[in-house]
């Protein structure tokens, strides 16, 4: 059996293989795709350390509590779920033409969404004291429902973002669990976040990349102030 200290990894490599394929299928999302995966990659480094608090502890190759696979999963995973709905839905983004105005707005859709869901995460964990799944539970529906607020056209878009990226983490974790058995009782707390379990996954992933998904799917789109054609 693989050892798990490679588990993370391997995790993210399956990730990045489907990330690779999305990016070398279609032209059009590239640019969008290495965006997100940049902004994501960062921030999972920085969060990491929270989230090994209370909810997973998984070993890393360097034996560090934070390393590279945690920018390699943000990277992935940001840049999978933002051009998902693009790829099982034949859409593409037609983005607005860069006035002034334009640019001005790109700047704070950008902003709103991004300090939202940082903001609300550090105020739940440090000012509440709640754990890293309620947090971020919180912290990503009212960054979508402020992306809904302004953007209306956007939620089918997160919404079958979020499915099929529940989807993607589903049929991942069990192809992951064949490559290295027993990790989830090997890496997760439950102690801290229960263990409820569905179809053999925990219920906290798949609600996790729901809202990862339904966060990040149409984030590029509200952030260029794209519309969604069919391609």
């Amino acid at each position: 059996m693989v050892g798990y200290q490679y588990t993370y990894l391997i995790g993210d490599l399956i990730v990045l293989a489907v990330w690779a394929f999305l990016f070398f299928r279609r032209k059009d999302t590239k640019k969008e795709m290495l965006t997100i995966s940049l902004i994501f990659g960062i921030i999972a480094i920085l969060l990491a350390p929270i989230y090994t608090k209370d909810w997973w502890q998984p070993l890393t190759i360097t034996g560090t509590s934070v390393g590279i696979e945690d920018f390699l999963f943000g990277f992935g995973i940001g840049g999978l779920t933002s051009v998902i709905y693009e790829h099982l839905f034949n859409r593409r983004i037609k983005t607005a033409k860069l006035t002034k105005k334009v640019k001005e707005e790109m700047k704070i859709n950008l902003i709103i969404p991004l300090g939202a869901f940082i903001a609300t995460f550090i105020l739940c964990i440090f000012l509440f004291n709640l754990n890293s799944f309620i947090s971020s539970t919180i912290s990503l529906t009212i960054s979508i429902l402020l992306i809904y607020l302004k953007r209306k056209d956007l939620i089918r878009n997160s919404l079958l973002s979020g499915i099929s990226s529940s989807i993607f983490a589903f049929t991942g974790y069990h192809l992951l669990n064949m490559i290295t058995p027993g990790f989830f009782n090997e890496f997760w707390l439950y102690k801290n976040i229960g263990k409820i379990l569905f179809l053999g996954v925990p219920l906290e992933e798949i609600v996790w990349f729901f809202l990862a998904g339904a966060f990040i799917g149409p984030l590029y789109e509200y952030w260029k102030e794209g519309k969604e054609v069919k391609t």
